[in-house]
């Protein structure tokens, strides 16, 4: 009896479902989560990376022989006919699945069914791929380009501060004199490795999957080289199971995303601290900062907060794409029909806050002379004091060291800062840590607490001083160039083939 009741009641639930949902494809459920979202992504993204597979295609079928050229000719002629623009407009009616077959289906229409023909040899796997790997690859670039950007506005502010004296931190407590340039200078090369990775990332983008059909590549003479030519892509994807199995584009782009948004987060962690009233290091400009509703004294710095809780959106979204695939078939699946528009999200979102964070460098303002002062008043210079006593009293560094650490512990006992430590005081501990008295000339001593002087002797290789610096900033020019150069050739390779592509259109129409 109860299980009568059961069947009954699942029965009621599925002609509840059908009569919402309708007994045909697709169900409405199925167009919220995926078909509407789908088509006007396509609608914003895809229609002119579609085009343009559809033009390199037909060409390469009319050169191999496959599409006799008057067909050719006639399906060309429609394919430049149509007005792309409208279909930007459209809304999804679930006439079509999506929107390739609904563009298809114009061209049909057009042709009297000729066009049916430009699909010989390809499949939604390969296309919808190839589709995919043009939308980011213009995405990647876009990134890229900006970064060079914001790359250019960190080696500007770190020449403008190459000679700002401060101290710097290890664990979160001062350390050593240095100055802040080269601290950005540091930031220019992690900047370095970002874009680094990023075109990485790139090269495997821009591999073409066109020819592999649904698996198998096709029993027709296709050229899958000429169709990456045409298209712009450096290599084709060989094996034709990779090709519309390979999801590592996605990942390994998602992966170049999530670090770089994590090593600016790290920068900002550091900004927001040095923007304290504690540290006051540095002053946030005004169109980047909020006052209290209630405390009319505060500068909020939200620009820097923005970017730390956004930057950690992008590096969740990065690994949202690799959770994504982590335990999807190595195949054609329609998994990346939901992933894509992830990495889209986080490459827009990681843009927004690459221009953010550089509109609050570009303005920054640093308080150089507080800076200065709390050098030259802090123990953060005694590492050059240690290395001196190795020099002129010849002791073990080991010993130094306790030497100068004990100073550090009196001094701090008697409140002195660094400007107090005399002759006097200085053999006084000498003598108390190493048990003979201290001989040696104490202008030398003395000479090692100044943190100018600090800075000045550390012209090691990449290091503070000025010939390091002058070598690093001489280095950065060069990298700059090294991936400016790079992103023009990108830039120039796509446009010829879309140069190439339209020389060819005009031949076959014509």
């Amino acid at each position: 009896m109860h299980m009568k009741q059961f069947e009954t009641s699942c029965e009621r639930v599925r002609e509840e479902i059908f009569s919402r949902e309708g007994r045909k494809y697709p169900g409405k459920a199925l167009v919220e989560m995926e078909l509407r979202p789908g088509y006007n992504a396509a609608k914003t993204k895809k229609i002119q990376p579609m085009l343009a597979v559809n033009e390199a295609h037909l060409i390469m079928l009319i050169e191999q022989g496959i599409v006799p050229v008057s067909d050719g000719r006639k399906i060309m002629a429609q394919l430049e006919a149509v007005d792309y623009d409208k279909y930007a407009q459209k809304e999804y009616t679930g006439e079509f699945e999506d929107l390739f077959f609904e563009i298809e289906n114009e061209l049909i229409q057009r042709t009297d069914g000729l066009a049916g023909n430009i699909h010989l040899a390809r499949s939604r796997n390969d296309m919808s791929l190839c589709l995919d790997h043009m939308v980011v690859r213009s995405e990647l670039l876009s990134l890229i380009e900006l970064l060079l950007d914001v790359q250019n506005t960190v080696k500007v502010f770190a020449l403008e501060h190459k000679d700002t004296l401060y101290v710097a931190h290890t664990h979160t407590q001062h350390a050593q004199p240095s100055v802040l340039g080269h601290y950005f200078l540091g930031v220019f090369d992690v900047l370095c490795r970002d874009i680094d990775r990023l075109t990485h990332a790139y090269h495997h983008v821009n591999s073409c999957p066109m020819g592999a059909a649904a698996i198998t590549t096709s029993g027709f003479p296709i050229s899958r080289q000429r169709v990456a030519e045409l298209l712009g892509f450096e290599t084709v994807i060989e094996n034709s199971y990779d090709a519309i199995g390979d999801a590592d584009f996605f990942t390994e782009t998602a992966s170049a995303i999530g670090l770089a948004a994590l090593n600016l987060g790290r920068v900002i962690t550091d900004l927001i601290v040095w923007a304290t009233e504690e540290l006051h290091m540095i002053r946030v400009a005004d169109g980047y900062i909020s006052t209290s509703s209630i405390m009319p004294q505060k500068r909020n710095p939200i620009a820097l907060e923005h970017l730390r809780a956004s930057l950690s959106v992008v590096k969740g979204l990065s690994d949202t794409v690799l959770e994504g695939y982590l335990k999807s078939p190595y195949g054609d699946i329609s998994d990346h029909e939901d992933i894509e528009p992830i990495l889209s999200q986080a490459i827009e979102l990681l843009e927004k806050n690459y221009d953010l964070f550089n509109s609050v460098i570009g303005t920054l303002e640093v308080d150089t002379d507080l800076l200065s002062r709390r050098a030259h008043e802090s123990f953060s210079v005694v590492t050059e004091v240690a290395d001196e006593l190795v020099r002129v009293c010849g002791i073990p560094f080991r010993q130094a060291h306790h030497v100068v650490a004990t100073l550090v512990r009196e001094a701090e006992k008697r409140e002195y800062n660094l400007k107090k430590i005399d002759a006097a005081f200085f053999s006084e501990i000498y003598s108390q840590v190493t048990g003979v008295p201290f001989v040696a000339d104490f202008t030398a001593i003395q000479s090692s607490l100044d943190p100018v002087a600090f800075v000045l002797s550390r012209n090691v290789y990449g290091g503070i001083g000025p010939t390091a610096m002058d070598a690093m900033f001489s280095s950065a020019k060069i990298k700059q160039e090294h991936w400016r150069e790079w992103l023009s050739q990108a830039y120039e390779n796509l446009e010829k083939a879309d140069g190439l592509r339209n020389e060819l259109i005009q031949k076959i129409v014509r």
